[in-house]
């Protein structure tokens, strides 16, 4: 893992500075709980995601640990959004799943009522309980938010 916790001194003056490792410098990145003063998380970067971390940082003109904070809050945000999707295609009925999956590729609602011998009105309930659930708008934001959170499951079979 390219991680590990370890605490951080309550001290800021005493911040570990970047240090010479046999894979390259590493970055130590330190962070303190707001006002607290408990010890943070500290991250240590090898070798070419330090160096791709440096040279982000550099081209946004930001300091890399503050860069670091950004994308690992992101990456944490998004992980939360992908385990909340799961959780809500997990607790789908069979026949919401099964219209979720046409809508997300694209199917009209009386394509999909053709395919499943259903009423384009059922489709077009199913459709709204789908998206109520994942409180969403429309049938493109349900493909988008899947496919954003790389949860491709529609596509195991073919057209």
């Amino acid at each position: 893992m390219w991680f590990h916790r370890r605490s951080s001194p309550a001290n800021p003056d005493s911040a570990p500075q970047p240090a010479r490792g046999r894979d390259g410098w590493l970055e130590r990145l330190r962070r303190l709980a707001p006002g607290t003063g408990q010890p943070g998380l500290t991250v240590e970067l090898q070798g070419q995601l330090a160096l791709h971390l440096r040279r982000a940082a550099r081209a946004r003109d930001r300091a890399p640990q503050a860069l670091a904070q950004d994308l690992l809050a992101g990456a944490l945000e998004r992980e939360a959004l992908r385990r909340h999707a799961e959780w809500v295609l997990s607790s789908l009925t069979p026949r919401e799943r099964e219209i979720a999956w046409l809508a997300a590729r694209g199917r009209t609602n009386q394509e999909i009522a053709a395919q499943l011998v259903i009423s384009p009105e059922t489709v077009k309930s199913h459709v709204r309980s789908v998206l109520g659930k994942f409180r969403l708008h429309s049938k493109s934001d349900l493909r988008m938010l899947l496919l954003d959170l790389g949860l491709r499951w529609w596509q195991q079979g073919t057209d």
